[in-house]
């Protein structure tokens, strides 16, 4: 200006003009000086770092070592010195990441995509002014994925049960794999590397990209029953990383196999009388299945229902009845075999059916219809037939055909060697059970038996014999078996000869008797004689010569005596009997035999006096003296008859003897006190029973009385002493 003073017209900047030269004129008007001014700029820190970079973002592979460069900035800064003076500064990058002086990143430390895919970092440069100046940008480090990580499964073993009747093709489970890889490095396929047991032909398929495991094969529980399959998953990298896993398959038992037989049928064979409950067979059916599918329920019965055995869920037969081969030897039977599994059979199939119609036509059963609604494709059951045949036991000893053998022989026609009779008896068992020897239990002189036949001959002519004789023989008939069983049989043998012999009665014999009276039906005994012929010549008859009127009677077969009425002792005191024995020989022969028969009394009649009513007359002013002799009578004897008196009434004035019936005054009477007397005497006996009789003694009218007659002991005596 004017005044020689510069100034700027505008904002200078050292970074456009770091100097200037300015010409100055100085003119005062007449003379003009120049001058010339040189003018430095000086800087001032007013410009921030500027980066140059193409790009902020970085890619680098995760595998890259540390120390690696990953990328350079490089930032300029217009002003000079230590404004422009740039530093570089990095934030982010988790530490694993740092820039030098120069702008160059570096990585310090091993990178993992899987853990961290891309790092966000912020490269600062400031420069040194006063006051700093910086510039900041971001940039964008990105992990590129390297297939540095294997399929992992969710789990190192599977297991999965599986029904054996699994549709096949149907998903079993999904066997399921991570790669923490990315891209190709992370897309996962699955194969089956491994089955053990090995198949000629693989059992499972697995999907190559959902890893979902199906049946190609049908399975059998009881074939296999558990496989293990090995499933691998393997990525897409470069190479290809892999996993394996265990998938463990249990095959789950299903109810498709019936229980089996070891035998088509089964013919057996038990001893009868067997105790009930004892065992006599145990089948062995077996079932390919397991547990409730193969716990067999046995079910035995008999066409005609006569079964006397049961069947244990064991299998083994019991006897549950009376076995007894002569009431039945052989039993068919019908056995089911029956599961316990599910589905439980409800209908009966076609080949079981047909195995029915055969058995029934095996017990000679001919009819065999059946409807087709029967048929079932399920196989739960099967069937056998048994056949139980019984076997012999000696259980039954002989029996002989009569239960008494009776013969009879004469003396006269006897011979040795003559048949006397044949014995027979059967045994119902059979074989050497049955065969029968027979023999005499006691030695005989005279009988013999054959062992075979039974038949009994004489072994003697009998001449030894003189009279009739019975002889009993025991036969034994013993079967052959064991232990032996025997049975006896009575054989009576009459030896006939002529009737000599007469009845006897024993010497023995009481023939003094006696009996009470008044007993109805009394039994005085029996009075049997004998007779030593036999047969009919010792066959006795008894009877009576008198039997007075049917006062007795005898057995004509026992000889036993009785009494048909009461016998009465005031009737009949004594009996004689004749008791004639008679055999039936012809000619009969008989003995008698005499009883004496005394009835012995009982007290069965009261004393009865000749009068019931008597009448006395007495003077007055008598001394005692008897006035009377009533005299009682009694019918029975002895004790029984003795009579006793006693007065009833007027004990003070008369007394009677006690045995003698006499009545007696006991003082004088006097008529003026008393005129008539009216008493009862009583007679009576001692002995039971207690029986009496009574009178009345009066002498008035129908009444006897004792009367007193007066005397004239008194003379008139005037009613008044004065009139």
């Amino acid at each position: 200006d004017v005044n020689g003073i510069i100034s700027t017209k505008t904002k200078l900047d050292y970074e456009s003009q770091k100097n200037y030269i300015l010409n100055i004129s100085l003119s005062d008007g007449n003379a003009t000086d120049y001058a010339a001014v040189f003018i430095k700029v000086t800087d001032v820190n007013d410009n921030r770092p500027v980066l140059d970079i193409t790009s902020t973002t970085v890619t680098i592979p995760e595998n890259v070592p540390a120390g690696t460069s990953i990328t350079s900035v490089s930032a300029t800064d217009v002003d000079e010195g230590f404004n422009g003076l740039v530093v570089y500064t990095l934030k982010g990058g988790e530490g694993k990441m740092d820039i030098d002086a120069s702008g160059l990143i570096l990585l310090g430390k091993k990178l993992d995509r899987e853990t961290q895919g891309f790092y966000n970092l912020t490269v600062i440069a400031s420069d040194q002014g006063q006051p700093v100046l910086s510039t900041a940008l971001n940039l964008t480090v990105i992990i590129d994925d390297v297939n540095d990580n294997p399929p992992v499964f969710s789990s190192s073993r599977y297991e999965v049960s599986v029904p054996e009747d699994e549709v096949l093709g149907r998903a079993l489970l999904t066997v399921s794999a991570m790669d923490l890889d990315a891209g190709a490095n992370a897309l996962v396929k699955y194969r089956i590397v491994s089955q053990q047991p090995p198949t000629s032909s693989p059992v499972f398929l697995v999907n190559l990209t959902t890893g979902q495991l199906s049946l190609s094969q049908q399975l059998d529980y009881e074939t296999i029953k558990q496989f293990k399959v090995e499933v691998e998953a393997s990525d897409g990298g470069q190479p290809s990383l892999s996993a394996k896993t265990l998938v463990v398959v249990h095959v789950l038992d299903v109810n498709d196999n019936p229980p089996e037989f070891n035998q088509a049928a089964y013919h057996i064979f038990v001893f009868e009388n067997l105790q009930k409950g004892s065992p006599i067979y145990t089948f062995s059916v077996t079932d390919k299945d397991e547990v409730e599918n193969a716990r067999i329920t046995y079910y035995l019965s008999a066409e005609d229902g006569d079964n006397p055995y049961s069947i244990q869920q064991d299998g083994t037969i019991l006897v549950n009845g009376h076995v007894d081969r002569e009431t039945k030897e052989k039993y068919e039977l019908l056995l089911v075999a029956s599961d316990n599994g599910a589905p439980q059979r409800q209908v009966i199939e076609r080949n079981t059916l047909f195995f029915i119609c055969n058995f029934l036509l095996f017990i000679n059963l001919s009819v065999c219809a059946f409807s087709e609604s029967w048929f079932s494709p399920v196989t739960h059951q099967n069937f056998t037939y048994v056949s139980i045949q019984v076997l012999d036991v000696n259980d039954n000893p002989p029996q002989f055909t009569k239960a008494q053998y009776s013969a009879s022989v004469r003396v006269a026609t006897a011979k040795e060697g003559v048949s006397v009779l044949s014995v027979s008896a059967t045994d119902l068992d059979i074989g050497n059970n049955s065969v029968i020897s027979y023999s005499l239990m006691n030695h005989s002189n005279d009988f013999r038996i054959n062992n075979h036949t039974g038949e009994i001959t004489l072994s003697s002519n009998l001449d030894h014999i003189t009279a009739d004789t019975v002889v009993t023989l025991i036969v034994i008939a013993a079967d052959h078996g064991v232990p032996q069983l025997t049975s006896n049989g009575k054989v009576t043998v009459r030896v006939n000869d002529i009737n000599d012999n007469p009845p006897v009665f024993s010497t023995l014999i009481q023939t003094e008797l006696s009996a009470p009276e008044n007993a109805a039906s009394l039994d005085l005994g029996v009075f049997s004689a004998t007779d030593l012929d036999i047969g009919v010549n010792a066959l006795l008859s008894y009877s009576l010569q008198d039997d007075f009127a049917g006062m007795f009677h005898i057995n004509s077969s026992t000889g036993k005596l009785m009494t048909k009425k009461s016998l009465d002792r005031e009737m009949m005191d004594s009996y004689e009997l004749k008791i004639i024995a008679t055999d039936s020989g012809k000619p009969s022969q008989s003995a008698s035999l005499v009883l004496s028969i005394t009835v012995e009394d009982v007290n069965d009649n009261p004393p009865v006096f000749p009068q019931k009513l008597y009448s006395v007359t007495v003077k007055e002013n008598e001394p005692p003296h008897v006035i009377l002799s009533a005299v009682a009578t009694d019918e029975d004897i002895g004790y029984n008859a003795i009579i006793h008196y006693t007065i009833i009434g007027e004990t003070a004035s008369f007394r009677v003897g006690e045995l003698s019936g006499n009545i007696t005054t006991l003082q004088p009477l006097d008529y003026e006190s008393r005129s008539q007397y009216t008493f009862i005497l009583k007679a009576f006996n001692p002995g039971e029973p207690h029986l009496q009789d009574t009178a009345n003694i009066t002498d008035m009218d129908l009444l006897f009385l004792v009367t007193v007659e007066d005397a004239n002991e008194e003379g008139p005596v005037f009613d008044k002493p004065s009139y």
